[in-house]
C-alpha cells in the first residue's frame, strides 16, 4: 500500500512557503474558516474564496508537474484518468495548542467527495511533530518545509494530521477530481 504514498522534497521554494504563511497570517479573521468537530480542529483559507488567484495559478502548475512525477514513479500509465480537475486549494493552520489536529480519517466518504482520486499536501514549514501518519501501515510523512505528499484519498489510506508541538503547522492541500468525458 505504501507504494502509492510519495513525498517529493523541495516542491515549493522557501520563498513561496514563507509568502503563503505571511499571506495567511495577514488575512482577516473573518475570511478564515474554523473547523472544530470530532477529530478535526484547524483554521483555513480557501484560495478562490479569498481571491488568491496569482498564488492559485502558481500552485496549480506545481501540482500538475508533480502529478507527472507521481504517475511515473508509481508506474501508472493508461489507467490514470486522461481528464481531471483540481479541487479548490486550501491553506490550513494547526496551532500548537494540544488541540488542533485532524484525527484518523479518509478524504472520500460520500457522494459529494467521491470524485477525489489523488491528494496533495504541502508542508509550508518544518515542525517537530505535525506530519501525516498513515495509521494502518504505521508510516509517518515528516512535516518538512516545501515537501509535497501525494497519495490516494480513499479508504485504503486512513491517515491523521498530527498535532504540532512547538509552533504552528501550515499546509496547503488539494485533490485531483474525476471529470466527465466529452
Amino acid at each position: 500500500m505504501d507504494n502509492y504514498i510519495r513525498v517529493y522534497e523541495n516542491a515549493f521554494s522557501d520563498e513561496l512557503c514563507d509568502r503563503l504563511i505571511n499571506k495567511f497570517e495577514s488575512t482577516p479573521e473573518g475570511n478564515r474558516e474554523r473547523h472544530d468537530m470530532g477529530e478535526m480542529h484547524f483554521s483555513q483559507v480557501n484560495f478562490r474564496a479569498c481571491g488568491w488567484k496569482e498564488e492559485q495559478d502558481e500552485l496549480v502548475n506545481i501540482f500538475l508537474s508533480h502529478t507527472k512525477k507521481y504517475t511515473a514513479d508509481v508506474g501508472v500509465t493508461t489507467e490514470f484518468p486522461q481528464k481531471y480537475a483540481l479541487e479548490d486549494i486550501r491553506l490550513k493552520k494547526y496551532s500548537p495548542d494540544g488541540y488542533d489536529q485532524f484525527g484518523p480519517h479518509v478524504d472520500v466518504v460520500d457522494k459529494s467527495t467521491s470524485t477525489r482520486f489523488l491528494v496533495f499536501f504541502v508542508y509550508l514549514n518544518d515542525n517537530v511533530s505535525g506530519g501525516t501518519h498513515f495509521d494502518r501501515i504505521n508510516l509517518t510523512s515528516p512535516c518538512k518545509k516545501g515537501s509535497i505528499l501525494i497519495f490516494p484519498p480513499l479508504w485504503t489510506h486512513l491517515h491523521s494530521g498530527l498535532k504540532p508541538i512547538d509552533k504552528p503547522k501550515y499546509i496547503v492541500g488539494s485533490y485531483l477530481h474525476y471529470v466527465a468525458h466529452d
